[in-house]
């Protein structure tokens, strides 16, 4: 026969029910701690998140500013491609792919006008980020008359091809400039003897 809850309360000693209401009495108190605690969580999970927006924030600072963009060509600063070249070595070399970097020199730099020099950075800056794979690869200028391209999760068959188009498109447009190439893990293992290849 099925009894219901009034009858089972209705059934009980008067030690059995105090036993009862203390068992629920605990309940209550564990879960109001839960609650306290889980408050805790929340108050911690928001403090954390607040602290990744401040981190972000700082991070959206920079984009726009000298330490990130270079002003002129709106290309990466050398301080930042050079750290994205050094965080892009360590990845391949954990993770085992291969990676290129190219470097774009303007000759005869200090014999140009200074309007010269301008249009010529201009226009290499604009055509290296329409020849590279955004957000893949990454353009930055390494010095006054220099670029240089990180060509990411590349062989370095393909990054040969890429080299190739800049070399064409820069033919095309009337900028002299010397194209020079490396390649990891083919033609060094050490950053320092890439860059310097580059160079």
């Amino acid at each position: 026969m099925g009894v219901t809850g009034d009858m089972d309360y209705n059934r009980l000693t008067k030690e059995e029910l105090i036993q009862k209401v203390r068992e629920l009495e605990d309940e209550v108190s564990r879960l109001k701690m839960r609650e306290s605690e889980l408050e805790m969580l929340l108050s911690e999970y928001s403090s954390i998140m607040k602290k990744q927006f401040e981190v972000f924030d700082d991070f959206i600072k920079d984009v726009g500013t000298r330490r990130m963009i270079d002003p002129l060509t709106r290309v990466y600063s050398r301080e930042h491609i050079l750290k994205l070249i050094s965080y892009y070595h360590q990845k391949a070399f954990e993770e085992n792919f291969g990676y290129a970097l190219v470097t774009i020199t303007i000759n005869n730099f200090n014999k140009l006008e200074q309007m010269e020099k301008e249009h010529a950075l201009l226009s290499i800056g604009k055509l290296l980020k329409e020849l590279v794979r955004v957000p893949l690869d990454s353009v930055g200028r390494s010095a006054e008359d220099q670029f240089i391209v990180l060509l990411t999760e590349i062989t370095k068959e393909n990054a040969l091809k890429v080299k190739d188009r800049i070399e064409n498109a820069l033919a095309l447009h009337n900028i002299d400039a010397t194209v020079r190439f490396a390649a990891y893990p083919e033609d060094s293992t050490n950053l320092e003897e890439l860059v310097k290849m580059v160079q």
